[in-house]
């Protein structure tokens, strides 16, 4: 197969190795619906939000008892992988986070959860995680810390959380904070006092913004969980943010990919093109494999988690693995296209500039690894 997508053979050519052979012919037909979807309408943020919402992305998410689909987290990897490959800066992993979340609450949903989750499924409210996101064992990132606000439940959130993407504006913040009783998440609804969407430099893999909260007094409706109750939605939710990001890292690399057998294929190099010199070749063929590699890898990884086998030390080493392949993968592809591979508004260079912070939003690889080694 990878042969065939270097050298051009096959009927689906450069696409190949975005297909996995042992998907049934439903799953299928869903990835090229999403995928059209995002071809006709994603050329913009805004469009691809838009093309996630008419295919129907969050009812994916939402469980039947709230009005969606619960086609499973095998699709939601799908999803994420074919928005990666877009490569428009939406808060897609955000999102789906978010949802996973409030959809859990049971009877500690405050009022108007039903509410949120409608305008989050007709594409009018836009939610993201300032920060990284819980590592597989649902632990916090450093950067926010909460403490009580009076007897109410309110919370007092102080620090700063960046970056996610920011190519549609958030509508919403889940907040993850971490603080003298254990982990609280919030849902802070934009604008709110003190707190700032802090817009970062984009560099050329797309908008991307940071969140300053200022001694931000959160009342306890938009406080939906904190302590034990905390910790243990986000341990549950770890796992899925852990496949959600590596698949999203897959279609990030993919679409370099895509960009590098491009130009070997129409690159003059002592009158052929590249693709025939051996070096390119084998070079491209070695990033084509390791892309194949991790797409099974995280699609048996969304199976086990359907099926309640996956574990946080398996999950910390698909997110590592992921995330060193798309920075090695990203670079090489950079290296390939020689100078043209620097300039800020090539895809490649988006692709390796986004996948700088992306691949971090889990925990650095280092840490991840030591996470798979020492975590059942």
């Amino acid at each position: 197969m990878t042969t065939q997508a270097v050298n051009g053979n096959g009927a689906d050519g450069a696409e190949r190795w975005r297909e996995r052979e042992d998907e049934d012919s439903l799953f299928r037909q869903l990835r090229l619906t999403v995928r059209q979807g995002l071809e006709v309408d994603g050329d913009t943020p805004g469009g691809t939000w838009e093309a996630l919402t008419q295919v129907g992305a969050w009812e994916f998410a939402l469980p039947i008892d709230k009005d969606g689909l619960d086609l499973g987290q095998a699709v939601l990897a799908m999803a994420c992988e074919e928005a990666g490959n877009a490569m428009q800066p939406v808060p897609l992993a955000d999102t789906l986070l978010a949802l996973d979340l409030l959809a859990g609450l049971g009877p500690l949903a405050p009022e108007g959860t039903d509410d949120t989750l409608d305008r989050v499924r007709a594409g009018e409210l836009t939610l993201a995680v300032p920060g990284r996101l819980p590592d597989p064992r649902g632990a916090v990132p450093p950067g926010i810390a909460w403490k009580p606000d009076g007897d109410d439940g309110g919370v007092v959130l102080t620090g700063t959380g960046g970056p996610f993407a920011a190519g549609v504006d958030a509508g919403a913040l889940l907040v993850l904070a971490s603080g003298p009783d254990g982990p609280c998440v919030a849902l802070v609804e934009l604008p709110a006092p003190d707190v700032r969407v802090r817009p970062l430099r984009d560099h050329g893999g797309g908008a991307v913004a940071g969140a300053v909260f200022d001694e931000a007094r959160i009342p306890a409706g938009a406080v939906l969980l904190r302590g034990l109750a905390a910790e243990r939605a986000l341990a549950r939710v770890g796992l899925r943010a852990a496949v959600h990001q590596a698949s999203l890292l897959a279609g990030i690399t993919a679409a370099a990919l895509t960009a590098v057998v491009s130009r070997i294929r129409g690159r003059q190099q002592f009158g052929q093109a590249l693709v025939k010199h051996q070096g390119p070749r084998l070079r491209v063929a070695g990033l084509l494999a390791r892309l194949d590699a991790v797409r099974w890898a995280v699609g048996d990884a969304a199976r086990d988690l359907d099926e309640g086998r996956l574990t946080p030390g398996e999950a910390a080493g698909l997110i590592a693995l992921t995330a060193e392949t798309t920075l090695d993968v990203t670079r090489d592809a950079v290296h390939l296209h020689g100078a043209s591979g620097l300039v800020r508004d090539g895809l490649v260079a988006g692709c390796y500039r986004r996948a700088a912070w992306e691949a971090l939003r889990c925990g650095r690889p280092a840490q991840l690894w030591d996470t798979a080694a020492h975590t059942p």
